[in-house]
């Protein structure tokens, strides 16, 4: 049972993960274009064939303040859907109040190859790869990732 204040914790991240998800495609689209990656809209349908494409070239991007917050979204999105995709996920929202991941958007739900109770939180992972020294590894801490949710059962 969720307390008043849990409630409206959900129904606020609730409006937030919608908006997030309404924008995933054409802002996913958009950024794979302006890495330089073509046919930039085949990222929602074969997002691993394009991680080695944004794993070059986000290697040595040193991020400008004024866009570091867009590129964590973008990369956000684009690792969640490699796990979509990759491993037959859904996106969802925490809602689970005893969880470290309370209303945070997540990707799990996973139909193969990864424990189907294991999640992922993109955002994080996106801050953890924006936090990498350059150059930086996105495939890696993908792989590496996977690795993780594998051995947890």
């Amino acid at each position: 049972m969720l307390s008043k204040q849990q409630e409206q914790q959900v129904q606020q991240g609730q409006r937030a993960f919608d908006a997030y998800y309404d924008q995933l495609g054409t802002s996913l689209v958009s950024f794979v274009e302006r890495l330089g990656i073509q046919p930039s809209h085949e990222v929602l349908t074969n997002a691993a064939e394009y991680l080695p494409y944004v794993d070059a070239a986000m290697r040595n991007i040193a991020i400008r303040d004024e866009s570091w917050q867009w590129v964590r979204t973008m990369l956000g999105y684009f690792i969640g859907e490699y796990f979509v995709q990759s491993h037959g996920g859904c996106w969802f929202l925490e809602t689970q109040p005893q969880s470290p991941h309370f209303c945070r958007t997540m990707v799990g739900g996973f139909e193969s190859s990864l424990p189907p109770d294991a999640a992922i939180e993109p955002d994080a992972l996106a801050l953890a790869f924006l936090g990498q020294a350059l150059p930086r590894e996105l495939a890696r801490l993908v792989a590496d990732t996977e690795t993780g949710l594998a051995s947890q059962h």
